[in-house]
């Protein structure tokens, strides 16, 4: 676990945000210390997981002290949620890695590669780099079309998302585009939207399963909760919900678990378990968009980014929700791309074999002789 200390911070401090429990941190020491992660090299920007260490050589030194692009996305997060004004950002270095993280085909590795192997690729990715260019205004440092048509890609014929093209739809995953498509003001572009919300409204099975078929887990509130509120679809039941989460609370040590019979809680399922329970209005709204509370999200309209921009609040419906852009749109790198056909010609078929299986059981039911 020792590479994922900075995540492990984030759920402590954003639960802990989420609970009214911020004030017992001390917050200067907290910022000191996610700053102590931050790469000091200017073409190797973001931050490590774990404490850097020093070697002799520059290029043994790259290789292993990695700036890993989850942990910038937390760490940057967390900045927010404590009050921080991100001017001791390196915000050109973090530009830099976000250059060499993302990959042709428009997915977004975690660390620099040293070969095609050493590193995932994957839709959790370009999530963390969509949430980093949405705060630090970096929409100009990456190929935004890519990304995009990348996302579209990994849209399943279910309407829901997985890891990438051609994979299984998957809550957590799902959440991921849902997200990054929203920063990417692309989110009204996507095909099968309606397929989309059924397939997470389904998902709730008194708590909300990861996939099809699978038991519920208490994370899966945040995931595919946090993607109905993303959709602007009121149809999560909180009261069953609720009760899921209640049997998933650790009695004995606290927190919450996976599932109501696993012998204990860890960080990652109480966090989201506490996201869950502010999705169903039993603590302070959350903003779903950047995982943090509504009211982290609402400093930063009153901040100016590293850069000088300004960031505003999103009219229209995302000013309701209070979602935090720039004042200025993202540069984009490309022409605007329209959503892949593949997809469009994807829902069209679901609908045509739903239809025909429909008219071959009617006509089973109605023929002569059968009982």
């Amino acid at each position: 676990m020792d590479v994922n200390r900075l995540t492990l911070l984030y759920f402590s401090v954003s639960g802990l945000d989420l609970l009214g429990k911020l004030d017992d941190l001390d917050r200067e020491q907290t910022i000191e210390y996610i700053y102590s992660y931050q790469s000091p090299l200017p073409d190797h920007g973001g931050f490590y997981g774990c404490p850097r260490v020093d070697f002799q050589s520059a290029e043994i030194d790259k290789c292993n002290n990695q700036p890993h692009i989850a942990n910038t996305y937390v760490a940057l997060v967390m900045l927010i949620i404590l009050g921080d004004d991100l001017r001791r950002v390196n915000r050109s270095s973090i530009g830099h890695s976000l250059r060499k993280w993302q990959l042709d085909d428009g997915s977004f590795c975690c660390v620099h590669c040293i070969s095609s192997l050493d590193s995932e690729s994957d839709i959790r990715f370009v999530y963390c780099a969509a949430t980093i260019c949405y705060i630090l205004d970096l929409w100009h440092a990456i190929d935004v079309e890519a990304m995009t048509r990348f996302i579209y890609a990994s849209q399943s014929y279910d309407g829901a998302f997985g890891m990438g093209p051609g994979t299984e739809s998957h809550g957590g995953c799902t959440y991921c585009a849902v997200a990054a498509l929203r920063m990417l003001g692309r989110l009204a572009d996507l095909p099968c939207k309606d397929l989309l919300v059924d397939w997470c409204v389904r998902r709730q099975v008194s708590g909300f399963q990861g996939r099809i078929e699978k038991d519920a887990d208490s994370c899966y509130s945040f995931w595919v909760g946090g993607s109905l509120q993303l959709l602007g679809a009121d149809f999560l039941h909180p009261d069953e919900c609720l009760r899921f989460l209640k049997r998933c609370e650790s009695q004995r040590f606290g927190g919450f678990q996976k599932f109501p019979e696993a012998p204990f809680p860890d960080l990652l399922h109480s966090y989201f378990s506490v996201c869950g329970l502010s999705l169903c209005g039993l603590l302070p709204p959350l903003h779903a968009l950047l995982g943090v509370s509504q009211r982290a999200a609402d400093t930063v309209s009153c901040t100016t980014a590293p850069g000088g921009t300004l960031w505003s609040l999103m009219p229209g419906n995302d000013a309701s929700q209070g979602t935090v852009t720039p004042a200025t749109k993202p540069e984009r790198n490309h022409k605007s791309s329209k959503p892949l056909p593949r997809q469009a010609a994807l829902c069209v078929s679901v609908l045509l074999v739903s239809v025909l299986l429909a008219y071959a059981r009617s006509h089973l039911q109605s023929r002569p002789g059968d009982n």
